[in-house]
Formats: C-alpha cells, structure tokens, sequence
C-alpha cells in the first residue's frame, strides 16, 4: 500500500524502520513508474529527502493526473516555506521533516485516508485489460526492427484467443504499412486532432486491421507531422493500447526522443537488437548505457542477436562476453526474410517451420511464459560473465 522512492540504501532502511520492513523500496522514478503501474492498489508514495525536488514535483504533477488516489508524502531535511508552497502547488500532499518519524507516520495514516476516500468514488478499474507491451529497439538502424516487430505480433496473433496490436513508432521513417502491404487510410497523425478528447474508441479508429485479431497502427505518412506528436500523445496512445489488448508490439526509431521514452516507461519487455558487426556492437553497448543511466529496469532488458549464423568474424560468445549480459534469443540469417517482406508476408505466416520461425516463436514463448516452445541457443550460453558491462575496448 507504501512504496519509498530511496535512492540510498541507508535513507530507505531509516524509512522501513518507521513504516515497516516489509514496505517496498525502488531506487529511481522510472522504476517507481512501473511499479506503480503493476500495483492499482498502491495508496501512498513517500519520497526520500535525498531526491531533487524537481523530480518529486514532476511525479506528482503526473500522478495528479494519471492516479488522483496515489498520495505522496516528500521527506525534506529541511522544512522551508518555499518549498511547502511549490509542493501544495504539485499535488504533494504532505512535507515531513526528516528526523520526525511520529510525524511521518501520521502523514501517512492522513494521506492514505484521503485515498481510500478518492478509492471509493473512483469508478471499479478491475475489468480494465493490462496487456503485455514488448519494444523492439535498436540505437543502429538496419538490424532488422521492422522484421522482428511484424513476425513477433504475426506469431504472438497466432493464439486466436489474444488480441495483437503492432504499433509503428518510426514516426519519420516507418516501413510497417510497406512491409506488410497495407493501406494507409488512418494513421498516427490521425490522433493530433482528437489529442485532447482521445479515448479509447478514438485509438481503435486509427487501427488498420492485418488480421481478424491483429491490428496496427501505422506511422506518419507525412515525417513533418512527427512534431505535433508530443511524448503526453504518444503516452496516452499506447496505455490505451495496453489497455485494449492482450499484447501490444512496438516498434521503435533508432534514437532516444522523448516520445520513445514514453514507451520505454510503458513496456514490459525490450527487445534489444544487434547483429554480428562492430558498428552494432558498439550501439548495443550505448543503448545499455544509456538504459542504466535512465533507470530503466534491467529485467526489462532482452538483448537479442539477428541473423546471428552470419559469417562475419563475431560470435554469440564474443557479444556476450563484450556486454556482459546473457543473449535472451539468436535470430538465424536467411534469404526467406528478404523474401517474405516483397510479399508483403511475415516468416512466421509463409513458412511455418523456418528456423526463423522457430526463433520467432521461441522468443514468444519465453516472453510468454511457455517454456515448452521456447529454443535453446547454441553457443552462447548463459554462465556468468566477468567482463565489465559497458567496456567498450577490446576485451581482456
């Protein structure tokens, strides 16, 4: 019901003393976002003094919005008439000096009153669909984004019971429409003009249907429209997606824009792609930096290897060994891809039993839960590793 955004292990230890040992902990706001995000009956959020007051302002200007019933509580070393005035202003509902744990305590009992009260008048939220929503990501383009998206959603929509959406990202450069031959009548650019009324029968009118239980949402026709399309867009895009569908697929541009980090915030799973090069490499290695240096959440991170059986003088040991992570899958390289994608087909629906296929559907499957259909990867096994993570020199 209490979860402490700490980012020092001694300050969230002082807190647990006072609100309990078993009060969750996460060390930074994005990991706090998708705490949040997992638990609709989290009530209350107490922030350590050790945080910056612009980061506890902005988390609770967005959940003023997003979940009026989350209280949060800001710890201060110091009790200053500026900041209690900046904090009334944000939606902040108490500030607590940080050396009172009496007075800690009963700000919480008071906020998570008032919580209980906003609960009640709030409408039942436990119909609402939570789908699973898998980014696929890499800072180097030519990987092959667009072909692990399309057969992803086209092997995830082979249960007839779960309905897929694939979400073109790519906002200036996107080939979803190309590669599955689809007709671009609604698109992304369609939701500018509905931004500020969007629900969610707005979203489902800008889906293209590919398949009787795979939608998609198409990119841009024209790339200048990509600076209407702003991060709180994108944002309300995509939950309303996640909150339509069993999954929900996205494939992303080769940067990180502030639209993409919304995503980022959002999905359950990233798909990181490299293949068998230097140049990919070294942008696996920045994408993973940059990963950390945001506070993504590691168990979030899937690196995956495309067309991993290319003879290019790298292997799947020397990638993990050069990241110091495990590889989740290997893609194999093969002339039915670039086949396929003239066809306006995926693998996945042309030819069933490929050994990309198989990959594709192993990849499911973990991401899934179905251990029984997932395939082992050969070569590149996952015993621990002990290069540095980021190093980006030859290793030692």
């Amino acid at each position: 019901m209490t979860v402490i955004l700490s980012e020092t292990q001694a300050s969230a230890e002082r807190f647990r003393l006072t609100l309990g040992a078993e009060t969750p902990v996460v060390p930074t706001p994005r990991e706090l976002l998708d705490h949040v995000e997992k638990d609709e009956h989290e009530l209350l959020v107490v922030v350590a003094p050790e945080v910056p007051l612009t980061v506890a302002f902005e988390l609770a200007k967005h959940y003023r919005l997003a979940r009026p019933a989350l209280g949060i509580v800001l710890v201060r070393q110091r009790l200053e008439v500026g900041v209690l005035t900046q904090a009334m202003q944000a939606g902040i509902r108490e500030v607590v000096a940080a050396d009172d744990a009496a007075e800690l305590l009963a700000a919480t009992r008071r906020s998570e009153q008032v919580s209980g009260t906003l609960n009640d008048k709030r409408p039942d939220l436990s119909s609402i669909k939570r789908g699973q929503m898998i980014l696929v990501f890499s800072a180097k383009g030519g990987c092959g984004k667009t072909t692990v998206s399309t057969n992803l959603a086209e092997a995830l929509a082979s249960d007839p019971s779960k309905s897929v959406c694939l979400v073109d990202f790519d906002l200036q450069f996107g080939d979803v429409a190309v590669a599955l031959q689809l007709e671009p009548a609604k698109t992304i650019s369609d939701a500018i003009r509905m931004q500020h009324s969007l629900d969610i029968q707005g979203i489902k009118s800008l889906l293209t249907q590919h398949k009787p239980n795979l939608q998609v949402l198409l990119a841009p026709l024209d790339p200048s429209d990509v600076e209407f399309i702003t991060p709180d867009l994108a944002q309300k895009l995509l939950r309303g997606l996640k909150e339509s569908f069993d999954y929900v697929v996205v494939d992303a541009p080769p940067a990180f824009t502030e639209v993409i980090l919304r995503a980022f915030d959002l999905a359950d799973q990233y798909l990181l792609l490299t293949t068998l090069d230097t140049p990919s490499l070294k942008n696996l290695k920045v994408t993973l930096g940059t990963l950390q240096a945001l506070g993504m959440p590691r168990s979030k991170w899937k690196v995956i290897v495309n067309r991993s059986t290319a003879k290019a003088g790298v292997t799947l040991t020397d990638v993990r060994n050069s990241i110091g992570l495990d590889i989740f899958a290997a893609i194999p390289a093969s002339d039915a891809v670039p086949i396929a994608t003239n066809k306006g087909k995926t693998v996945v629906e042309l030819n069933p039993k490929h050994p990309v296929t198989a990959a594709i559907r192993g990849i499911v499957a973990d991401l899934v839960g179905d251990s029984a259909g997932a395939v082992p990867i050969k070569g590149a096994g996952r015993a621990s590793v002990k290069k540095p993570l980021f190093a980006f020199g030859k290793a030692s």
